[in-house]
């Protein structure tokens, strides 16, 4: 599978799984002219719902793709092999490949605004909430004799952005968590067996979709949560 397929075949899972409508006009393509590798990115942005006020959320998904990988996918792997190894290793298998890729959510004020830090125990609790409901729907562990042998989906934690206001008061600005999946992507194979078992990468993306779906959806009920405790903090916090 090659970028531009990988990338179309993304969009599409993105689509049918609901994370946004219409046309895409929101991507960035990149490409580092030293290193010959490629960024791509799609920004979605989700508003309207008053539960949500003063919070807009948002969430951005990206993917890179280096040289190897392009190198990977204009060749097959028993070619790639004799490249490597000479004709008696031809016929070895090789490792699977992945991709990686990247969602990361905000919820930000709008500009020049900022909003009352909650109670650290109140925080606390709500942030645990949301790593305890991200960590279902993105980490992904395997582990064969009590031993990780693969990590497929991870999260990091969530961050505060704040501002320093007059009298060295600290006020909230914005947040924001990220996490990451890999997907499976087929193999070039000279082998008809072997191709006909990677076929394609279409059931992979499409579980990925729902995946960042569902983060999305509890990040933005998240936040209409955290803004419920902003909104409704006593005046002298």
């Amino acid at each position: 599978m090659r970028y531009n397929e990988f990338r179309e075949k993304l969009l599409d899972a993105l689509k049918e799984g609901g994370l946004f409508a219409g046309t895409v006009d929101n991507t960035t393509e990149t490409i580092d002219l030293a290193e010959n590798a490629r960024h791509w990115k799609l920004c979605i942005a989700r508003s309207g719902r008053p539960d949500m006020e003063p919070f807009h959320v948002s969430a951005k998904i990206s993917f890179d793709w280096s040289p190897c990988d392009s190198a990977r996918s204009h060749i097959c792997e028993e070619d790639l092999l004799l490249e490597l190894l000479g004709q008696k290793k031809r016929d070895l298998n090789t490792a699977q490949r992945f991709k990686r890729v990247d969602l990361e959510l905000y919820a930000g004020l709008p500009y020049g605004s900022s909003a009352p830090i909650p109670d650290p125990q109140v925080l606390a609790a709500w942030t645990d909430s949301v790593n305890e409901t991200l960590d279902k729907l993105l980490v992904e562990i395997k582990e064969r004799q009590n031993q990780v042998i693969a990590v497929l989906g991870g999260r990091e934690e969530v961050l505060i952005e704040a501002r320093c206001e007059a009298g060295g008061m600290l006020s909230l600005k914005g947040l924001s968590v990220g996490g990451f999946r890999l997907v499976r992507v087929p193999r070039a194979w000279d082998d008809p067996d072997r191709r006909e078992a990677e076929k394609g990468a279409d059931n992979e993306l499409a579980r990925l979709a729902q995946r960042f779906k569902g983060a999305m959806d509890e990040w933005t009920r998240s936040i209409a949560d955290l803004a419920k405790l902003v909104r409704y903090m006593p005046s002298s916090l």
